[in-house]
């Protein structure tokens, strides 16, 4: 199951928020020797501000193996603030129906055989996040193979591959109805929804 939170709501699931945190300071500044900023074992950065949304899978102890985090276009994003030249099909999305996802990470010291369900789990809370809320899509930037891994159709590739923090990395975007990674939902019997999400906002979505 994943955990949907903002640092609004973030009370609500334990220590999930500072667990994401060290699951990023593992994978990118510990793992990759990547330059980000940290503090005592977290990672952080200036996007991880309230308009953020949190995607988290943890195991039965509670600890975080698998992030992404949302970020709405009409705020300042990833994409924008630091690689927009790697936008060459048009204007860069500034829209609250197109969202960018950053900062994805799957713990690869956990067990194989329970990590290999994470990502497509993740592409799964996406999508079923983007259809609640009236999300068109998602904007990222990524390895090309790794995206087309999971998603066989509805990538659209909004640049040529150009080195980002050591690895050759595009910009993309996908509509939300090709988030959803079909074959390893069935590979791995993902089916229903795979979200949680704090009670406020099921109510907001009620209302």
């Amino acid at each position: 199951m994943i955990e949907a939170f903002s640092l609004g709501t973030a009370h609500l699931f334990e220590d999930a928020l500072a667990s994401q945190a060290r699951l990023r300071y593992r994978v990118f500044v510990q793992g990759r020797g990547l330059d980000h900023s940290y503090f005592d074992g977290l990672e952080y950065d200036e996007f991880d501000t309230p308009a953020a949304v949190y995607l988290v899978w943890r195991d039965r102890e509670r600890v975080a193996r698998g992030v992404a985090r949302l970020l709405r276009t009409t705020r300042p994003y990833m994409l924008q603030t630091y690689w927009p030249d790697l936008v060459e099909t048009g204007p860069l999305p500034s829209s609250p129906d197109v969202w960018e996802v950053t900062r994805v990470c799957v713990d690869k010291s956990f067990d194989p055989q329970i990590r290999l369900r994470i990502f497509p789990e993740l592409l799964c809370a996406i999508n079923e996040y983007f259809g609640l809320f009236g999300i068109r899509g998602m904007i990222g930037v990524t390895r090309q193979h790794m995206l087309e891994h999971f998603l066989r159709t509805g990538i659209q590739w909004l640049g040529p591959a150009k080195t980002i923090e050591g690895e050759k990395e595009r910009a993309f975007f996908v509509p939300r109805d090709f988030i959803r990674p079909a074959r390893h939902c069935e590979k791995y019997g993902i089916s229903g929804s795979v979200m949680r999400l704090p009670d406020a906002e099921k109510q907001k979505l009620a209302a």
